[in-house]
Parts: structure tokens; C-alpha cells; sequence
């Protein structure tokens, strides 16, 4: 049965979507059958993250209220049928979805997939709530700031009151040299801070932006470049859900091929 992890985070504009986008990308390239959820109703963005704004007929909400199969609703990710997206409703109606939906949505996609990645909204709608209670395990994401910290642990204390005890936090747009020097928190303060167990921390990189901004995704590009060090740490991250042991910065510093870790840590 696949596993659902819930992307998160109470703070917006921390990186949920970039986070949920290429962690998913980088389990596809490990060899996992990848779905990604939008779990952000009425705000829907993934879409174009993924580069799939075209593509859709149906959303989460026709499934949840009948009108049509998970099937219908699926999209594939750069033309990958291993890969696939639900988008959310646009505009989301007054009308409360049912909760056991969402239970037999899941229940059906467990068996399709092997991971299911939810990129939830920054709020805890009806939606967010129920979402989060399909979840196997929670990623929670914060900023390279203070603010953003205290809003992870929030995210977390929330979380663990509903159940949910498998919570993991992701440090992302992380800035070696202002931790150095003082000027942000650094890794030892984050963790103490959140009191979440650390899963995995993405450097800032320009280049992130610009790639999110054409729906460019970790390990899309031509393998015979080197990869970003944003690439290198989505595979940390990636290798360490799948249970591997790998250092917090291992390839990152000094990437390899994006070829080359399509060999390392790939599903057999």
C-alpha cells in the first residue's frame, strides 16, 4: 500500500509547492510510481508548477463528490504514466465534502501508487483537516527564518494533537554563510527550535525560482549537466523518506551528472 505524506506548513509562501513538486519528482526518478495531490483548494497553483495547466478536465472535488473516478481526474507528469496529478477546485462551493470520500479516495489510490504526496494549504480548513487525517506521515516546511521556525513548531504541536506523530521538517531557501555568521539561526537551533525531527535542508538558489517558473523540475533537465544543489538535496530527501541513512549534505556541496543520481538510491 503506498504512502501518504502530507506537505505542510501553517506559514505561506515557505515552499510547500516547490517542496511537494520535486520531492515528488525525485521519488519518480528513484523508480516509485508518484502521485501529487493539490491539496490547496481555491488557491491552485501546482498545476503550473508541474506544467500541466492544460491538462485538466476534472479535479479533486469531482472525486470526492462522485461526479467522476480518481482515473478521470488524473493528469501525467511530463507525459510519465507513473507520474500523475490531481488538481484542486478552482473555486471551491459552500458545500462540505464528505469525510468517508476521502477515506475511499485513498483507499483506492494507496493500491495504485507508492507514494501519494499531499500539498496542503496553509490553513486548517475542513479540508486541510481531513487530508491530514489520510496521512501517513507530515513534512513540515519552513524558511531559513526565526518566524517561519515558530510557525513550523505550531504546525507541529496542531498536527500531533490530531494523531499525526510521524512529522518531519524540511529547511528550505537554507544560507550556509548567514547561519555562520550569526546573522539567521543555524541547523542545531532550528532543530531545538521546532523540535521536529530534521528530514532534510534545500540551499537558496536563484535558479530554483526560475526553474519553478517554467515547470522545470529536480532531474528534468539534460543529465549530462551537473546538477543544482537544490537537485542534490531533494535526493537527500528523497533517499532518506525511502529509509536510507545519508548525511545532510552529502553531493550537495559538490554535485555530480544529474545522470548519475538517477543510479544511486533508485528503487530495484
Amino acid at each position: 500500500m503506498g504512502r501518504v505524506i502530507f506537505v505542510t506548513g501553517f506559514k505561506g509562501g515557505v515552499g510547500k509547492t516547490t517542496v511537494s513538486a520535486n520531492l515528488a519528482a525525485t521519488l519518480r526518478v528513484l523508480g516509485n510510481r508518484v502521485l501529487v495531490i493539490d491539496g490547496d483548494f481555491g488557491m491552485r497553483c501546482m498545476d503550473m508548477v508541474l506544467g500541466v495547466e492544460n491538462d485538466a478536465l476534472f479535479d479533486c472535488s469531482d472525486i470526492l463528490s462522485g461526479r467522476c473516478s480518481p482515473a478521470a481526474a488524473m493528469c501525467m507528469v511530463n507525459g510519465d504514466p507513473l507520474f500523475s496529478f490531481i488538481p484542486a477546485p478552482m473555486n471551491l462551493s459552500d458545500n462540505k465534502l464528505p469525510k468517508d470520500a476521502y477515506s475511499a479516495m485513498f483507499s483506492e489510490l494507496r493500491e495504485e501508487f507508492d507514494y501519494i504526496i499531499i500539498d496542503s494549504c496553509a490553513e486548517m480548513t475542513e479540508y486541510y483537516m481531513a487530508f491530514a487525517s489520510m496521512a501517513d506521515e507530515a513534512v513540515i516546511v519552513t524558511l531559513h527564518q526565526s518566524t517561519s521556525v515558530r510557525a513550523a513548531e505550531k504546525t507541529a504541536i496542531r498536527l500531533s494533537a490530531m494523531g499525526l506523530k510521524r512529522l518531519h521538517l524540511v529547511v528550505n531557501g537554507y544560507r550556509k554563510g548567514f547561519a555562520e555568521s550569526g546573522a539567521l539561526p543555524d541547523i542545531v537551533d532550528i532543530i531545538n527550535r521546532s523540535s521536529v525531527k530534521l528530514l532534510g535542508v534545500v540551499p537558496y538558489c536563484e535558479r530554483l525560482q526560475a526553474s519553478q517558473e517554467a515547470a522545470e523540475l529536480a532531474f528534468s533537465g539534460d543529465l549530462r549537466k551537473k546538477a543544482f544543489e537544490w537537485e542534490a538535496a531533494f535526493h537527500n530527501i528523497a533517499r532518506r523518506i525511502g529509509g536510507a541513512r545519508v548525511k545532510l549534505f552529502e553531493n550537495v556541496e559538490s554535485t555530480k551528472r544529474r545522470g548519475a543520481y538517477k543510479g544511486i538510491g533508485a528503487k530495484l
